[in-house]
């Protein structure tokens, strides 16, 4: 059995790291502008944005402001080095004794544990269908920091984590997507309806730095085509973390496809607490967010309606609460 984790920036954030956008943005706005253009970023994106796909979408619309790629590079690269800067800081000040790996290793191994009782019959059920196989844990991550890496610490993967059945979990495989806050970095949209000046959809210099598909394949270093089969061949993914933001649809659609293949997804969001004697509003929490994930797939509605008994929400669980 194949199973998939996407990580996004709520893991960071779980683990009492300063990584939301609001925190950056208070880092960012104190620091020299140093052209009128980068001044007026700034600006328009003090209000409006919660998410860092909403920062992306906002860089897209600004984009009508520049005149050239010279411009572009000048606001371009002044807004991800700040970012990069700020999350090595934060990543460098935070306090890794304080994680306990062990928990960590246990909770990607059983992740329907942290699902209501009837969900975890069911994906208890389903996972019987390899039980007379091993288990690979794959794990995708959007972030930029290396926690995850420094959790594991000294162990090379592949790695036995587990047991599963009579066989094995085996820890196979660490891919960042977006990079790192070193090296290929990547913030950018989905695509050019998301970049506002049209002048810059044949600008081939700009896509390749803005398009976060084309910024991938570029580079030539074959980590979106590693990711791709990862998703391909996953038979259970647990999405974690994700805004499910629309500058990384091009994800959220790949994953939305292997539905087509009856797998399961499990999506774990953090929220506002729900009094647990309103039950029904957990119920329609998790509706909103299957719905959420689903109109960002190609699937159809028919299918939509079909697969979504497919997808199990996880509403402010315990996972990856791995603090001592």
């Amino acid at each position: 059995m194949n199973i998939l984790y996407f990580i996004g920036n709520g893991f960071d954030i779980n683990l009492g790291m300063k990584t939301r956008y609001t925190d950056f943005y208070n880092y960012y706005k104190s620091t020299e502008s140093k052209t009128e253009l980068i001044s007026q970023l700034k600006k328009e994106i003090s209000q409006g944005i919660v998410n860092w796909s909403d920062l992306e979408l906002a860089f897209g619309k600004y984009t009508i402001n520049l005149n050239n790629i010279v411009e572009f590079d000048e606001v371009y690269e002044d807004i991800v080095d700040n970012l990069a800067d700020y999350l090595t800081r934060e990543e460098e000040s935070f306090d890794f004794s304080t994680i306990n790996p062990n928990k960590f290793l246990k909770n990607i191994c059983k992740p329907e544990s942290f699902l209501a009782d009837q969900d975890i019959k069911e994906l208890k059920n389903y996972k019987e269908n390899w039980k007379n196989h091993h288990c690979s844990i794959n794990i995708i991550t959007l972030n930029y920091t290396t926690i995850i890496e420094k959790i594991l610490g000294e162990n090379i993967l592949p790695y036995k984590i587990g047991s599963f059945y009579t066989n094995s979990i085996f820890l196979k495989d660490l891919q960042h997507i977006h990079g790192y806050t070193d090296k290929r970095t990547i913030m950018g949209v989905n695509d050019i309806s998301q970049i506002e000046k049209e002048d810059f959809h044949e600008n081939q210099e700009i896509l390749e730095a803005l398009v976060k598909t084309k910024c991938n394949r570029i580079q030539r270093h074959n980590i979106d085509t590693i990711c791709e089969k990862i998703i391909a061949d996953a038979n259970l993914i647990c999405i974690f973390g994700c805004s499910l933001g629309d500058t990384d649809k091009y994800w959220w659609q790949m994953i939305g496809q292997q539905l087509r293949k009856n797998i399961r997804i499990i999506i774990f969001s953090k929220g506002e607490e729900i009094k647990q004697r309103f039950a029904q509003k957990t119920a329609r929490t998790q509706r909103e967010i299957k719905n959420l994930f689903l109109d960002k797939t190609d699937l159809s509605d028919e299918e939509k309606k079909i697969y979504e008994e497919n997808i199990y929400v996880g509403i402010n669980t315990d996972v990856f609460d791995i603090l001592f």
